[in-house]
């Protein structure tokens, strides 16, 4: 691999017009000599896509085990490095703030969701729902290293344009900031925001009468890179999918490719993807899949529950088969431009899969959705639907890994990724090395040959805590991180920490039993608890789990805190004024009941002598 400091050197030596060794010389043969290393600088550093896919498990690609066609994604893992031990934050936002600033997530200013957050977290350090100001973005530290920086869609890490992708770095810019939202049309998937908001280079986006999220996102990135390359820098690129975020939606032809693929049901679905996963040496064979408590049987299920359970799998499979092809979109883009061979690809997954379907929470939710959306069979996927697969679905999307998103279970926690960086890594290899979210800012930099930023002394910005993946896989560090180092995660109550090759954790609610548990790296299941038997080593992991808290000012929730009750406490007056007219309609029909029974009544009394004296 070329020396990416010095290229970046030169590049920044061509930009201000200079030239290593240059005094003296006549300024046409410095112009020559500062446009041949500034070409030379282009050409030694990669251009940077980064694929963001939201809510996927560990499982949905194809190169994962996945019955789903991902054909362009695979391409990636063909000629790349496929991680088996990769771990984020188990919901979106502390994910992404990760995913941006290289810092634990609530030094980056989401310690939770926002829609969820206990009134004990609100106004703390940490719990500010936007990517601080102390921290260094992804963004800025392109740009600032003369990247031209590019991104599309879901932010989710900030409202409003002071807190958009333009005020931390990035040059373009179409970004959805909220947690999701309809892929047809700019409407609310959910009773947590009054509208769906887009902004795009300083002004409010208007989204064109066909867009689709995830073509639209794309035919964005195109433009930005085709009008860019005047510039003669290279790029950086974020493409953040909606796709599998709920609602599920997708263009009709993608479904019906799927429809026949599901009626075996998740149970065999998800045998199958187990088996593929062994064969091709992602996971050890001889695994127990794990279910969770409240599973169901599909066998159980009647006819009409199997066929429109099968179609809500193939939306979801649709959606995610429509994404990939639009990752061939621009690869067959940059391939034209004969940009391909010199781009680096990251592909990977937010969090693990989605299991709770908001449209079934309670009774108030229930009710939104059924006003504003379409539910029936025939319109699952199309625009003006809401379609969550459920959790049953979820669990064949994490196989074989146990829970879901917002866990701390490895379901919550290990996704999918993904990195091609030609001439850089072995193409098709897989490696188990754990790696954490914070080190996907150190691994971009030194691929940029861009430095990591050291905060001063009594400065209140806060340096990337993570490490760059580039040493070990190019052969140069036998791990990523050292035996000795611990890593730590909280959200929404749940806790895990790795260190060792061991991981510590614990759940918070629904699935919380207040105990702590232990297991070892390789139990993919998390089956084999050694809390018990090993109290040394689980007291151990406990004090390092104690030092993760109080450096990372981790403000637990409180006792008997459940996030699906604080969600509808959160979102209650949105909710109310969202269904205000229809409550008002109904409190009217309602009060109104009596008094039209008692005219009828009146008119009925009036007109009985009148048919008694015509009889």
């Amino acid at each position: 691999m070329k020396n990416p400091s010095i290229a970046a050197v030169a590049l920044c030596a061509g930009l201000l017009g200079l030239d290593a060794g240059a005094q003296g010389v006549p300024a046409p043969a410095r112009t020559a000599a500062r446009i041949a290393n500034q070409a030379r600088a282009v050409a030694a550093r990669p251009n940077i896509v980064f694929v963001l896919v939201d809510d996927a498990g560990f499982s949905d690609f194809g190169a994962y085990g996945s019955e789903i066609d991902t054909p362009n994604i695979d391409a990636i893992a063909r000629s790349g490095v496929r991680f088996t031990n990769f771990h984020t934050a188990s919901t979106c936002e502390s994910s992404r703030t990760m995913l941006q600033s290289g810092v634990d997530h609530h030094r980056a200013g989401a310690g939770t969701l926002q829609v969820v957050i206990a009134d004990n977290q609100r106004g703390k350090p940490g719990y500010e729902g936007y990517l601080s100001d102390h921290v260094y973005s992804l963004g800025q530290l392109l740009h600032d290293g003369g990247y031209a920086t590019y991104y599309a869609g879901k932010w989710n890490i900030g409202t409003g344009l002071q807190r958009s992708p333009g005020a931390r770095g990035w040059d373009h810019y179409l970004e959805l900031e909220n947690t999701g939202a309809d892929n047809y049309e700019a409407r609310v998937y959910a009773p947590f925001n009054r509208e769906a908001v887009w902004w795009e280079d300083g002004h409010r986006a208007v989204l064109p009468t066909d867009f689709y999220s995830s073509r639209y996102y794309v035919d964005k990135l195109i433009e930005y890179i085709g009008a860019g390359q005047a510039q003669h820098k290279p790029f950086m690129a974020m493409l953040a999918f909606q796709a599998v975020h709920s609602p599920l939606q997708a263009p009709d032809p993608y479904i019906q490719r799927y429809l026949k693929r599901y009626e075996p049901g998740w149970t065999r679905i998800r045998a199958e993807r187990y088996a593929r996963q062994v064969r091709m040496g992602l996971v050890p064979a001889g695994l127990t899949l794990p279910k969770a408590e409240n599973a169901r049987n599909w066998e159980a299920l009647s006819p009409e529950e199997k066929r429109y359970e099968a179609k809500k799998m193939a939306v979801f499979a649709g959606m995610l088969n429509a994404a990939d092809e639009q990752v061939g979109r621009l690869r067959d883009y940059l391939r034209a431009k004969g940009l391909l061979d010199n781009t680096v690809f990251i592909v990977m997954s937010d969090n693990g899969a989605d299991a709770y379907d908001l449209s079934q929470l309670n009774l108030p939710f229930k009710l939104w959705y059924r006003v504003n959306n379409k539910l029936g069979y025939d319109t699952l996927g199309a625009k003006g639907s809401y379609v969550h697969y459920g959790q049953d679905w979820a669990e064949v999307s994490n196989t074989p890994l146990r829970l879901f998103k917002g866990t701390s279970g490895e379901g919550g926690m290990r996704v999918p990724f993904i990195i091609d960086a030609p001439g850089r890594v072995t193409p098709g290899s897989t490696t188990n090395e754990f790696a954490y979210a914070t080190d996907f800012v150190p691994t971009v930099l030194e691929l940029a040959g861009i430095g990591l930023p050291k905060a001063a002394p009594g400065s209140p910005m806060i340096a990337p805590t993570g490490k760059s993946m580039l040493p070990f896989l190019l052969g140069q560090a036998p791990f990523i991180h050292a035996p000795d180092e611990a890593t730590g995660f909280e959200g929404t109550g749940g806790q895990a920490l790795f260190k060792g090759g061991y991981k510590l954790m614990r759940n918070g609610a629904p699935f919380d039993d207040l105990s702590w548990h232990v297991y070892a790296a390789d139990d993919w299941t998390e089956s084999h608890d050694l809390a018990a038997a090993q109290p040394g080593l689980a007291g151990a992991l406990r004090s390092d789990m104690q030092r993760y808290m109080d450096e990372n000012g981790v403000v637990m929730p409180p006792p008997g805190y459940s996030p699906l009750v604080q969600l509808l406490r959160n979102n209650a007056g949105i909710l109310l004024r969202q269904l205000g007219g229809i409550l008002a309609a109904s409190l009217v029909g309602l009060l109104g009941l009596p008094l039209a029974l008692v005219l009828l009544w009146r008119r009925s009394r009036r007109l009985r002598p009148l048919v008694a004296s015509e009889a």
